[in-house]
């Protein structure tokens, strides 16, 4: 590799490096390690191998009352959104938190042909246990650009398809208990435990 490629390469990935969100001047809002650190605690993950070939790995993040105000922050921030319209996306999300209970699917698997949860001819079967109960999902692909993903999903990847899941029975029923994802198909069977609060 020429040393000016290797000097151009460095200089992309240091200005990448240093690129930081915005402040919002007119709004108290958490700071991005905050967020981060919501997001990850509200993240788990799953892998399913065949010998030493992965053949399924996802990260599914519960979107609970936590997370959504915290998104509600970090898009504040991204958006400059004024005090108005602060409020108003914030009300709109904890509104939905009645409604349904909802969670982010990063989601990757070598064989593209079976990476098609949101299809109606899909074999995948997507379930939520809590309290008891189990009620069965049905998956959204997200078409966004990767960056407006990551910078609300930090651990996704260009190699992940996002997904957003909607199940029903409302979050704000479950907030309290444990909860299981599961996903299961064509590949394999895997499950993430998210716990219930301590408090």
């Amino acid at each position: 590799m020429s040393k000016i490629l290797f000097a151009a390469i460095f200089l992309v990935f240091g200005l990448i490096g240093c690129a930081t969100l915005p402040d919002n001047p007119q709004l108290k809002l958490i700071s991005v390690g905050e967020y981060e650190s919501v997001v990850a605690r509200n993240t788990e993950g799953a892998k399913v191998y065949d010998g030493f070939m992965n053949t399924m790995d996802f990260k599914a993040t519960l979107l609970n009352a936590e997370v959504v105000r915290a998104q509600a922050d970090q898009n504040a921030r991204i958006y400059q959104w004024n005090p108005e319209q602060y409020e108003k996306e914030k009300a709109t999300s904890e509104a939905n938190l009645q409604k349904e209970s909802q969670v982010y699917l990063s989601f990757f698997i070598p064989e593209k042909k079976y990476d098609d949860l949101a299809k109606p001819t899909t074999r995948w079967k997507i379930f939520l246990d809590a309290g008891g109960r189990r009620f069965e999902g049905k998956a959204a692909r997200i078409k966004a650009q990767l960056a407006e993903i990551t910078v609300l999903y930090p651990h996704h990847t260009r190699w992940q398809t996002s997904y957003k899941l909607t199940f029903n029975v409302p979050m704000s029923v479950i907030e309290k208990d444990e909860k299981k994802i599961t996903l299961t198909g064509p590949v394999g069977s895997a499950s993430v435990t998210f716990k219930a609060p301590s408090n």
